[in-house]
This record gives structure tokens, sequence and C-alpha cells, in this order.
């Protein structure tokens, strides 16, 4: 007894201890999979405006240019000024080479007495022409009188073949035919077309019905094999039924599981749906039956109207003979008619042509008794003459200075366009900014920075390291032609303010509209097909019971920039806890841990 007591107690204690083992195991486990887990932290969405920020640099630059110009292919000698230079009125710019301004000036001086003579010779011109002109004044009253006799001779013959043309038509008008008209054609053919649109209903009709009567024959056949096929089934069936009848009883009584009446039940209900199948189809038959009877009758009427319809054929309506008779005499009426407008027109020409004959024999008549048209020639050579006699005064003016090119006034030289051993071109040979103008910065924004700034948008810049906020607004904004998607931005400074080329940053500030869902921009991810979403802290039912889970939104965003995005809301709310950040990567439904 006191053994088997002691049994008892070494069992109970050895039970206990695998418990304890097995809490011990289970804690164990709990925690290694705990620290398996992501941890995540979150935050609620928040109702803010997102502000954004277009931050770029620029530069310095004149808002006029004034340009210094000189004859085209001087030679240039010296060159006094670099690009950011500043100059004032009179300041010496570049020098040109006197030997060659000198040999300029000689060869102005040519083109200047060569223009001189070219006057003289146009002038002699003119007064060779007065003596021609009386010679035409006379000719030209002879062709005066001329042209209107012949004129009056070839219309009188054009009278002449007008009357004849329209003798030969009337003639012709008297032969009238008869012809059918319009009307009874129209009246026949439509009689016509009402038979064979009849005629091919009858066709159609005929066809139809007998379609209907042969699908109607194959469904009845196809019925009446689906009826025997029933019947032999059920024939069968209910053989087998009672043989099995038999059977099941004897089993169900030995084995008492009553497995016997559940196979009898099974083949009865096989039977009663086959005699249902089978009366549908008896009953089916019958209205097959009764709509070939009834289908044939209507192939039969429709086989007697269609040979009604061939019996009382209408034949189709021929006036070719009597079309062919008319187009004829129609042939000739046309042919004569044409020979009658082309009287008609060649009389109207003749009219015509008298008409321009008299009037051109009477403007060439005038013509001449008129002074001759005045040339130009003599003008141009003039006005050259002037223009070489300015240039050569300016050319005259350089030389007074011995060859120096001055400033007109003061600015910071930003290209210039000579070098030294180089002839002048017809472009600009020094140009420089007009510092009397206040200065502009200018910038280059892409497509997304545009977004932001607007024509007349506040600006904030500051120039080269000074800390100091110029306020201003930016003045021009357009596209760049040579780069599309790009534009440029332009801001007038204040008068006094910046150096030509001087760097600086250019900023605005734009504030959207309150979001009322609003999550830091890291809380967001787009998947392969950059479509944007969010995880969300979620609950569900795991190995350590209760337990956190990451689960993936697809989301709507109205607007970020580079710290927040804000939501379109009905997948998140207020409420939401979003998943911000996280020490590993994480996926739809994995179990998660919040930060500590």
């Amino acid at each position: 007894m006191l053994m088997e007591v002691d049994k008892r107690k070494r069992v109970l204690k050895g039970f206990g201890v695998f418990l304890g083992g097995m809490l011990v195991l289970t804690l164990v486990s709990r925690g290694i999979y705990a620290e398996g887990l992501a941890r995540v932290s979150v935050e609620v969405p928040e109702r803010m405006a997102v502000g954004h920020v277009v931050e770029v640099s620029g530069n310095v630059k004149q808002s006029r240019e004034l340009a210094v110009n000189v004859a085209e292919g001087l030679r240039v000698s010296e060159v006094f000024v670099i690009p950011g230079d500043r100059v004032e009125a009179g300041s010496e710019l570049f020098a040109l080479d006197l030997d060659f301004l000198e040999e300029r000036i000689r060869d102005k001086e040519r083109d200047v007495e060569k223009l001189r003579l070219q006057i003289a010779t146009v002038q002699g011109n003119l007064a060779l022409a007065g003596e021609e002109k009386n010679a035409e004044m006379s000719r030209a009253g002879e062709d005066a009188v001329r042209a209107g006799e012949e004129a009056d001779k070839a219309l009188r013959r054009a009278e002449e073949d007008l009357a004849s043309a329209r003798a030969s038509l009337q003639e012709h008008l008297d032969k009238n035919l008869k012809n059918t008209s319009d009307e009874e054609r129209q009246r026949q053919e439509e009689a016509y077309q009402a038979w064979k649109k009849r005629l091919a209903e009858g066709g159609e009709r005929e066809k139809s019905v007998s379609d209907k009567v042969k699908g109607l024959q194959r469904r009845k056949e196809s019925l009446e094999g689906e009826i025997a096929g029933l019947k032999e089934k059920i024939g069968e069936l209910e053989k087998k039924g009672g043989e099995n009848g038999s059977e099941g009883t004897e089993v169900g009584t030995v084995s008492g599981n009553g497995l016997g009446d559940g196979a009898a039940s099974g083949g009865s209900g096989e039977l009663d749906a086959l005699k249902a199948q089978l009366a549908e189809k008896e009953a089916e038959l019958v209205q097959v039956k009764k709509e070939l009877s009834e289908a044939g009758w209507e192939q039969e009427d429709a086989a007697e109207q269609l040979g009604e319809l061939q019996g009382n054929a209408v034949n189709k309506p021929d006036f070719s003979g009597e079309d062919s008779a008319w187009e004829s005499w129609m042939s000739t009426r046309k042919s004569l008619e044409e020979k009658v407008q082309d009287a008609e027109r060649a009389l109207e020409d003749a009219e015509d042509e008298k008409e321009k004959a008299l009037e051109d024999a009477q403007r060439n008549l005038e013509d001449s008794l008129r002074s001759e048209q005045s040339d130009s020639t003599l003008g141009l050579y003039q006005l050259d003459l002037e223009e070489a006699g300015e240039e050569l005064k300016r050319l005259k003016g350089i030389l007074e200075q011995e060859g120096v090119v001055k400033a007109d006034a003061s600015g910071v030289v930003t290209r210039v366009g000579v070098a030294a051993g180089e002839q002048t071109s017809s472009g600009a040979s020094v140009v420089f900014a007009d510092t009397a103008r206040p200065l502009q910065f200018e910038v280059i924004l892409q497509k997304e920075e545009k977004k932001y700034v607007n024509l007349g948008a506040e600006a904030e810049i500051t120039l080269g390291n000074s800390s100091n906020m110029i306020k201003a607004t930016v003045d021009y904004l357009t596209e760049m032609e040579t780069s599309p998607g790009s534009f440029t931005a332009l801001v007038t400074l204040p008068e006094g303010m910046g150096t030509i080329g001087q760097s600086g940053m250019f900023r605005v500030t734009q504030q959207s509209e309150m979001y009322n869902f609003c999550i830091p921009v890291d809380a967001l991810h787009m998947d392969e097909n950059q479509r944007s979403f969010v995880y969300v802290l979620g609950e569900r039912s795991g190995f350590l019971g209760s337990e956190l889970t990451a689960e993936k939104l697809m989301v709507d965003v109205l607007d970020k920039n580079d710290k927040y995005a804000a939501l379109a809301g009905g997948v998140v709310d207020g409420n939401s806890r979003i998943i911000c950040t996280a020490d590993r990567e994480i996926a739809d439904g994995d179990p998660v841990r919040m930060k500590d």
C-alpha cells in the first residue's frame, strides 16, 4: 500500500515537472517569435495644409543692352575693352587701322563720283525719250481708225452665223416626237416592282415555312427517339428495382443498418425523375406534332400563293426603242442648240472684241498723249548718292578721331564683336548693358517647379553670400523655345541691387488648401504599377493570441511635398493607425509589433 502511494507521488511530481518544462518552452518560443517580428511606429492622419517651396539658383543680368555699330569691312587694329568692363560716355572701345580706313574712304569717294556720272547719263536719256514720244503719238491715231474698221467687219459675220443657227434649230423643233410620259413609265415600273417584291416575299415565305416544317420534323423524330430511350430506361429500372427491393430487405434484416432501404429509396427517386422527364417529352411531342400540322397547312398555302404569282407574271417595262429615237432627236437638238450658243458667244465675243479694240486704240492714243511714267532709276541713284555721302562723312569723322571708336553712354560691356586684325561685321561691334536701368534676376524652372510659380508671384531673392532677403515679384515667365518643359522667370531687382553675373537663390512659397488626412511622406509607398498605398495597423488571432498586423490599403494622393502627403478620404480616416517606420521590410498581412 505504501509503495503504491509513493509511486503515485512520483508520477504526480514527474507530471508537474513536465508541465513546468512545457511552460518554459512556450515562453521561450513566444519570445523568439516576437523577436523576429518587425518593429513599427504609427501615426494617425492630421488636418493640415501642404506647403510647397520652390528654391532654385539663378544669376543677375541686365534689363537692357546698347549696341555700338560701325561700317562693315573695316579692319580693327586694337580693342580696349573686354566683357565685364565698365565704360562711360566717351570711353575708347576699339581703334581701326588708319591705312585701311583711308583706303575705304578713297573707295567711297570713287563710288560717289560714279553715282554722279550715272545720274548725268540718266538725265541725258530722258531728253532723247521726249523726241520718240512725238512719233509714237502719230502712229497711235492711225492704229485707232484701222482697229474700228476691222471690228465692224467681224461683228457682221457673227450676226449672220447666229441667224443661220437659229433657223436650223427651229426647223428641228417643228419635228416633234410622241413619247410615253414619265408618270406612265413610273406606273408600269411600280407595277412590275410590286409584283417582283411579292414574288420574292412569297419565295422567302415558302422557303421559311419549308425550313420550319423540316425543323419540326427533325424535332419530332428526335423527341420520339428520346421518348423510346426513356421508356427503355424506365423499364430497366422497374425491373431492376423489383430485384433490388427484395435483396435490400434481406440485407437490411441481417445487418440491421438499413442499407437495403436506402438503395431502394435511391432507385425509386431516379425512376420518378425519368418518368417526369418522359411526361415532359411526351407533352412536348404533342405540341411539336400540333405545330407540324399547322406548318404543313401554312406550307401548302404559301406554295399556292407563290404559284398564283408566277402564273400572273408582270412583264418588265421596256422603252428602249422609244428612248433610242428620243435620244437621237434630243442629241440633234442639243447639237443645234450648242451651235446657236456658240454663235451667240461668237457674237458676244465680236462685240467685246470691237469694244476692246476701240478701247485699246483709244488708250494707246491717250498713252501717246500722256507724259512718260516716272522712272525711279534717277531717284534711286540720287538716294544711293546721298547714302554714300553720309557714309563717307561718318568714315571721315572716325578718321578725324584718329580711327578710335568711343562709347555714346555709360554701361557694362557684355559682348565684344570685334578682334584685333579682323574686319568689322554687319552686327554690333560692342554691346554693353545699360546700367541706368535696374538689373534683373533670372532663373530656369522645370515643369514640376513651374506648377507653384505664377506670373506676379511673391519671390524672395538672396544674392551671393549675403543674408539680406530681397522681396520682389515675378515679372516675366515663359516656356523656353530651345528646351520645351523648362521655363524662364525674371524678377526685377530694386535699383542699385546686384551686379551683372552675380549668382543667388530664388525662393517662392505656396500653401495649399486644408486637407483632412495628411500623413508623413515616408509612410507612402508605390507598387510596380506606380499606384500609391499605405500600411495600416490591424489585429488578428495568431501564435501569440491577438497580434498586430500590417494591412495594405491603396490610396489616392491629393497633394504632397517632401515631408507630408494629403490623402483622399474613404479608405483612411482620422482614427487609422498609419505605419510610418519599420526596422525591416514588411508586406501585406505580416505580423508586426510596436516599437518600445
